[in-house]
């Protein structure tokens, strides 16, 4: 008798539903990545930023694919009949893969929020020295040629 290789179909829809949103990440990633690469083309610094935070993106979303081919191949029967041993070592892996997506996601989070706030940074200074040129090169008052006179 053959082997059962079909997963029940509600794993089968909800992984395949992990794995359709990870390829869309992918998808939204790169098509992010490519319009950086142009409106920072000129900018070194921004640029390697957003290529980091590309490849932390990519592999993020790599691993969520991955997820979603391991959900219904987990639950196939052939799996279930090596005994629970197998199954649950299984199951602990995706957890694992979750809880590793989940710590990248956090790291992205804390890379991106330390990058923003290192740029207002730079922009501020900027905006400083912008409005400093602008008072040196604003005309001055003219001052009257009639000496005040105080009496107090």
């Amino acid at each position: 008798m053959p082997p059962n290789l079909r997963p029940d179909p509600v794993t089968a829809i909800f992984g395949g539903c992990v794995l359709l949103a990870g390829v869309l990440l992918q998808l939204i990633h790169r098509a992010a990545w490519l319009r950086e690469q142009i409106d920072f083309a000129s900018d070194p610094r921004e640029l390697r930023h957003f290529e980091s935070r590309y490849r932390r993106r990519r592999q993020t979303s790599a691993l969520i694919v991955l997820v979603g081919m391991l959900i219904p191949v987990v639950d196939l029967p052939v799996v279930w009949n090596l005994g629970p041993r197998a199954s649950t070592i299984m199951w602990c892996m995706i957890g694992c893969l979750c809880i590793w997506i989940g710590v990248l996601a956090m790291g992205d989070l804390a890379t991106t929020r330390a990058h923003s706030r290192v740029t207002l940074a730079r922009l501020e200074v900027h905006k400083i020295e912008l409005m400093e040129q602008l008072e040196r090169l604003r005309p001055k008052p003219e001052s009257s040629s009639e000496p005040t006179t105080d009496h107090q």
